[in-house]
């Protein structure tokens, strides 16, 4: 008898059936949206921040004071540490090593252009580098062994994945031994042009490097003579040697274990330590970094992790925020359309309630057509957030947006949840109806 009253129901009111279903989907689509969004986007768009710089700086532990003076760095020479060049493939061991997504070494020295000092600095601009492969073992004070199965034989890194930014004129370093880049600053003062040769002094020797481009950054490389990393341990006589390395890395945004972690990691319990150890936060990849290479000291560069962090945070508020107002919307949305049935229907109900049927049975009525209408609205929001969360990827951050399943179950239950708040209260106020009073206006 219920549900054939359900059914009349449901064909002689399709209008308001549509809209409520309707209001469900746009509130469904936005939680999809939101879900979808969160769950992919936060390493895409970590990826794409990384575009703008690394966020890790390697150097070596050292007690000798140094000074940077106009890009010119000054140690004592006696005191001077590097770190080995054949060191770095182990920055891919770590626990994250897959969110190492490049790193760029350097090393810089002294060199005299014009009766001027200049910063001579080597990098890898464009280096592929093999890499250690197999399962690596991580044990923990917990007694549980985390396996890290690592794919990757070959790694291709340099300052061109680090800095994609910068801007050349002219070209990239063909010749490693006899070509150098030129900051677009230091150019104009020595008014030279891609194609010149640039003689130097080094060490008191004389040498010349054939300008290969004008390079412009924005930064301290524009007043600097940049060579490949080999280039330089040769004129600088430090073979196999580096001063510091930029690394990329992905990290999430630091939360209440991350902060207890930074103040003192060794101090936590053990099984908040795993947890933190094997959470992306920067500290833990700072700690790991430190870990594989043991000679060296990881600093983050606070200013960029900390902004990534705070737009990612943003972006998850503003979309929650969003997302909480369509429900709320569509909430008022469902109780409207059912308050506007029950006004509707009241003879109906009243006949009903004359006839026998007791305030559950009204109210149940009501609340199965509500959740008819959750059901159908979850799976329609559903699919339209699935289509909205890839157009928002490639429109809005120009990375595609793979929906999952998981999101389903979620954008269902919270459909369902919406439907049934909004049909709360006109289903009780239809349960109340005096069946008395309403026939009589009836008649």
């Amino acid at each position: 008898m219920l549900f054939r009253l359900l059914r009349k129901s449901l064909r002689g009111r399709k209008g308001r059936i549509a809209l409520t279903t309707l209001a469900v989907a746009v509130a469904a689509s936005a939680v999809s949206v939101l879900l979808n969004v969160t769950l992919d986007i936060g390493e895409k768009v970590g990826r794409e921040l990384r575009a703008y710089g690394a966020n890790i700086i390697v150097s070596p532990k050292q007690d000798a004071l140094e000074v940077e003076i106009g890009g010119l760095r000054y140690a004592a020479a006696a005191k001077a540490a590097y770190l080995n060049e054949s060191d770095l493939p182990k920055l891919k061991t770590i626990f994250w090593a897959h969110n190492i997504v490049a790193f760029a070494p350097f090393l810089s020295g002294t060199v005299e252009i014009g009766n001027r000092p200049v910063l001579l600095v080597g990098t890898w601009f464009d280096r592929e580098i093999p890499l250690p492969g197999g399962i690596r073992k991580f044990r923990f004070g917990t007694g549980n062994v985390r396996e890290v199965k690592s794919e990757e034989t070959r790694f291709r890194t340099g300052i061109k994945a680090v800095a994609p930014w910068w801007q050349l004129q002219g070209r990239w370093i063909a010749n490693p031994t006899g070509e150098a880049l030129v900051g677009s600053a230091l150019a104009r003062r020595l008014q030279v042009n891609p194609g010149d040769l640039l003689p130097m002094k080094v060490g008191g020797l004389q040498q010349s490097m054939r300008i290969a481009g004008i390079v412009r950054t924005g930064g301290a490389e524009e007043d600097q003579v940049i060579v490949e990393l080999a280039a330089a341990q040769t004129l600088l006589g430090l073979p196999g040697k580096v001063d510091r390395v930029q690394v990329s890395a992905l990290v999430k945004p630091d939360d209440a274990l991350a902060l207890r972690g930074k103040r003192n990691p060794q101090g936590l319990p053990p099984e908040e330590f795993e947890r933190w150890y094997c959470s992306p936060y920067i500290d833990p990849i700072l700690f790991q970094i430190e870990e594989a290479l043991p000679a060296a000291r990881a600093k983050a560069l606070r200013q960029v992790a900390e902004a990534e962090g705070a737009f990612v945070r943003r972006m998850n508020l503003t979309m929650l925020l969003v997302t909480g107002l369509a429900m709320v919307m569509t909430g008022f949305g469902v109780a409207a359309t059912m308050t506007t049935t029950v006004l509707e229907r009241r003879s109906e109900i009243g006949l009903m309630k004359a006839l026998g049927a007791d305030r559950s049975q009204i109210a149940r009525q009501f609340i199965l057509e509500a959740s008819l209408c959750g059901i159908a609205g979850g799976i329609i929001g559903a699919a339209a957030g699935a289509w909205l969360s890839r157009l928002i990827g490639t429109q809005v951050f120009q990375v595609p947006i793979n929906p999952t399943l998981i999101t389903l179950p979620f954008t269902l239950a919270l459909a369902m949840a919406v439907a049934l708040l909004g049909a709360a209260a006109p289903a009780a106020q239809a349960a109340r109806l005096d069946p008395v009073h309403t026939l009589r206006e009836t008649l």
